[in-house]
């Protein structure tokens, strides 16, 4: 991150005063603080942490790396410094950590079932993150062993019924969807198909990748046999994709599944504390 975006995250929790602890006529006194889970999971938002205590005057340590599988108990970074500094950055590092870390878990969990399923199957999440927040979340997933399904618009072709719409008959989609290939030498096309006929369809006018949206499993299997007529189509499965059910989604075949699931994942809970110093 940025030093913009981190001066950004501490002044949310740490502008202007910070009433107890100069109240206390503590803020001088140099103290430690830790940072430990409380539970196993998967560690994300190292270095955001690091640039954190630095920016609020604290000489932080990691003792993890980004992505890490930590133990209940386990330590994840300590430092030292003032009091004043330590509680500038105590809350921010801590919901930081505990928020990006529950994703990188969900996440790791979901690839975990998918692939005892399907070893070569991928997990992928959609853009349905937290506006302002696509750079940490991307992170966190990262960590936790998936891969972004799209940036945004300029990265990847998918065509959405939301486009479709202003095609008014099959005759005009046809022709816009293959000058979409014409013109897109070097993209992928993917398109988001709702039922059997709509990806056979599809298949047929050289789409790469087919989003099967909703389907039950019975349609997404049939989809999948489009596979034994054009061997270089890829298809997923989305929407409605959860750890409860990825399992079984990874047994009809599909060669990813998109979610947004890992976004909205319990925070892993971070324990804290925080001691004097000794003198001397």
């Amino acid at each position: 991150m940025v030093n913009q975006e981190i001066e950004r995250l501490w002044r949310e929790d740490a502008d202007y005063i910070d009433w107890t602890t100069l109240g206390l006529g503590i803020g001088e006194k140099r103290g430690e603080i830790s940072f430990s889970a409380k539970r196993g999971g998967v560690i994300s938002g190292i270095k955001e942490a690091l640039s954190l205590g630095e920016a609020c005057g604290v000489e932080l340590e990691a003792l993890v790396k980004e992505g890490a599988w930590v133990e209940a108990g386990e330590e994840i970074l300590r430092g030292e410094g003032k009091a004043i500094a330590l509680h500038k950055a105590w809350k921010v590092t801590q919901n930081l950590l505990e928020y990006l870390s529950g994703i990188a878990t969900f996440t790791h969990e979901m690839v975990t079932c998918a692939k005892k399923i399907n070893p070569s199957i991928e997990i992928l999440t959609t853009r349905k993150n937290f506006p302002g927040s696509k750079r940490l979340m991307l992170q966190a997933i990262l960590s936790g062993g998936a891969w972004p399904h799209r940036l945004g618009l300029f990265d990847s072709v998918l065509v959405f019924e939301q486009h479709r719409v202003f095609l008014e008959t099959p005759a005009e989609l046809e022709q816009a969807f293959k000058a979409l290939k014409r013109r897109l030498l070097e993209k992928k096309i993917a398109v988001e198909v709702s039922d059997f006929e709509e990806a056979k369809l599809f298949a047929s006018w050289g789409a790469d990748i087919l989003q099967c949206e909703k389907m039950e499993l019975g349609e997404l299997a049939r989809c999948v046999e489009l596979k034994r007529a054009y061997p270089s189509l890829l298809l997923s499965a989305t929407g409605g994709v959860k750890i409860e059910n990825v399992m079984k989604i990874a047994q009809s075949g599909v060669d990813f599944v998109v979610t947004s699931a890992p976004y909205h994942a319990n925070p892993l809970d971070i324990k804290v504390r925080m001691k004097k110093r000794s003198e001397g």
